[in-house]
């Protein structure tokens, strides 16, 4: 039993004087801080942790409205790391294996340091695995998150109750160890508090201006009998632990509090986020400005997994080193793992958002709206189930951002279908044959002239061999860039932000690897650009989770074909309420039947135009640029029948306000 007594451990205290009012933030934390609160599997006890979890609950509620809580019988791990995603504050009560322990004389990283959770959901309390450091490095936390372990013994030195008193090396093995899975999950402070209330840490952390070893310093259960030393398993840390060496447990251990934090850390930077101003766009031809297989843009040779890579992207080509923020391509090839790439303005290991999902053996590409780095950077991360894997990645810019009002402004529409060649919609009617552009015209009824750029999603279909379309403003047989590849037999789509000639014209190539070969081609306008100051203005975020049906985040629940639902974006991740529109990426799992997604202004049950096209057995996913009806995004999945169901996830990377 990997735990402390109930008897023997303080359960979360309130106030004596009741909740009170709400408390305004003095802290960067803040009403939109995102909190998730874990109970593991503890047996008899699991409903005592529970209502202990509830209780913590009610004074982050004094704060922040942005509570996930994942209790057992239902926490098993994927609906944990699912849910943690992007979490500024994580909570854990349970069990927990730490090393070194009585049972194996070596350390487990899969099942040691880390929480005891549901095997499978639903099946009771007593139903316990183990998953230890390896697990919580894929969380997936904000940078600079907090994470607070209450109830556990290991976390903060002890040994299980009645072993009695471990020495101080063991104990500070324990602390270091059961520290390190968060930290490498983007964590940058743990606290392990085994016998104390919680309350006081969340009231500092939301009301004062203070560092993390002082809020810890100032817990009504600080005994000030610290043992400091830097971290044997954590570089760049500080470990500390404070034994109650005056008042120690009946079996002679006093080992219950400690807390493994960077130096300096304050509850001013916890979760804290890039932030920008509005900007306006430039678009531009596509620009390359990654290829890791030739060394574009510094980087050369293939990335591996979970090793995050950082390149400059302002400064390089057309766009200036004021860019604030970019649109483009980023595509994958040669990996050896499935897997997922993220894109970022800060570099993370184990990133708590995806930008592009993948298998083995095919070549694929996601559109982006992506915020640049303090410096006009960029990192991105391969994240395979392993670690050894690798991949080559590629990145086309199509458009940058400033922080003036020197470029264009947006105009979001519904989705609108202006070209589809199997019908002759937007005057292509027949199949592109491979190397051999075609043009068509975009401004006219629905696109003003002199609009700059547009918005939108671009599919194949019906291709007879394998390669990609490019799609642009000038006419290209062999383009040096792709915007959508693909095999055969794969419906497949890509949301691009591409600029329009100076006649208001697009061209695309069909690139196969030799002439011949056709593929019908689909285009749907989401909105458009104008070289004025008539329209909304960009805000780029850090990329954020605002919605998960597999943990109950934003929408509970698979979707079922064929039933829209929407989702709040407005009030989420700082997103204001007047925002007009949004940008993100969709990605869809667990699908039980092939099918597409709708992402659009309005819920509709059968929609008319497509987001995301996708087989059954692949996580897959699309950018999103899409108006905004009252603050929320519907969605729809619709497969062939009634019936088959499927997991949505929504990644929020920028929204649009004004004018």
């Amino acid at each position: 039993m990997r735990k402390l007594p109930f008897a023997f451990a303080l359960a979360l205290l309130v106030c004596a004087a009741g909740l009170g009012p709400s408390i305004p933030s003095a802290a960067a934390a803040g009403p939109g801080t995102k909190v998730v609160i874990v109970v593991g599997a503890v047996q008899g006890t699991t409903s005592q942790y529970r209502a202990d979890a509830d209780n913590a609950a009610a004074v982050f509620a004094k704060y922040t409205t942005n509570i996930v809580k994942v209790y057992s019988p239902n926490a098993t791990w994927a609906n944990v790391q699912a849910a943690s995603s992007g979490a500024a504050v994580l909570v854990y009560l349970g069990h927990g294996s730490g090393y070194p322990n009585p049972y194996v004389s070596y350390l487990q990283p899969n099942g040691d340091n880390g929480m005891g959770l549901n095997a499978s959901a639903g099946n009771g309390d007593s139903n316990l695995k183990y998953y230890g450091e390896n697990y919580m490095a894929q969380l997936g936390l904000a940078p600079n998150a907090l994470v607070i372990l209450n109830h556990l013994c290991y976390a903060s030195g002890d040994s299980e109750w009645g072993q009695g008193r471990p020495s101080l090396a063991t104990a500070q093995t324990r602390v270091d160890g059961y520290a390190s899975g968060f930290l490498r999950g983007n964590a940058r402070a743990v606290i392990a508090d085994g016998m104390g209330s919680i309350a006081p840490y969340i009231d500092a952390l939301f009301t004062t201006h203070q560092t993390i070893d002082q809020v810890w310093r100032s817990a009504p259960n600080f005994h000030n009998h610290v043992t400091a030393w830097n971290s044997t398993r954590n570089g760049g840390f500080l470990s500390q632990i404070d034994p109650d060496l005056d008042h120690p447990q009946s079996d002679g251990d006093y080992y219950y509090r400690a807390m493994v934090g960077q130096p300096g850390l304050t509850t001013d930077d916890i979760g804290l986020v890039p932030t920008y101003a509005a900007t306006t766009y430039h678009p531009l031809p596509p620009t390359r400005v990654l290829d890791t297989r030739n060394g574009t843009g510094g980087i050369g040779g293939p990335i591996r997994s979970h090793s995050a890579v950082t390149f400059s992207v302002a400064g390089q080509g057309n766009i200036p080193a004021g860019a604030t923020a970019v649109t483009g391509n980023l595509t994958v090839t040669q990996q050896t793992s499935r897997g997922f790439l993220y894109i970022g303005p800060s570099p993370s290991d184990y990133p708590p958002a995806s930008t592009l999902n993948f298998p083995v053996g095919d070549d694929r590409a996601n559109a982006v709206f992506v915020a640049l780095g303090p410096t006009g950077t960029l990192s991105v991360t391969y994240a395979a189930p392993t670690l050894g894997p690798t991949a080559q990645a590629i990145f086309d810019v199509t458009g940058f951002f400033t922080a003036d009002t020197s470029g264009s402004t947006y105009h979001p529409l519904s989705p609108t279908r202006i070209l589809d060649s199997r019908n002759g919609t937007g005057g292509i009617s027949s199949a592109l044959s491979s190397h051999v552009p075609a043009t068509f015209q975009v401004t006219g009824s629905l696109v003003p002239a002199g609009a700059t750029a547009i918005t939108g999603n671009l599919t194949v279909t019906g291709q007879t061999s394998l390669g990609f379309l490019f799609l642009g403003p000038s006419a290209a047989d062999n383009p040096t860039s792709s915007t959508l590849n693909f095999p055969v037999g794969d419906d497949r789509a890509n949301a691009v932000t591409v600029a329009l000639s100076g006649a208001g014209t697009l061209s695309v190539t069909y690139a196969a690897p030799t002439l011949g070969p056709t593929a019908h081609v689909i285009l749907d306008v989401t909105g458009y650009f104008t070289g004025d100051q008539t329209g909304a203005r960009y805000v780029p975020l850090y990329p954020s989770r605002i919605m998960d049906t597999r943990s109950g985040f934003g929408l509970a629940g698979a979707f079922s074909s064929h039933v829209a639902r929407a989702f709040n974006v407005a009030g989420v991740a700082g997103i204001p309420a007047g925002a007009t529109a949004v940008t993100g990426n969709l990605t869809v799992t667990a699908q039980t039947s092939r099918g597409f997604l709708y992402a659009g202004p309005n819920a509709v049950n059968d929609p008319t135009s497509s987001t995301l096209n996708f087989p059954v057995g692949d996580d897959r996913a699309n950018a999103v640029t899409s108006a905004l009806a009252g603050g929320t995004l519907g969605v729809t999945y619709a497969a062939p029948s009634l019936g088959p169901t499927a997991h949505v996830v929504f990644d929020a990377t920028g929204y649009f306000v004004g004018p």
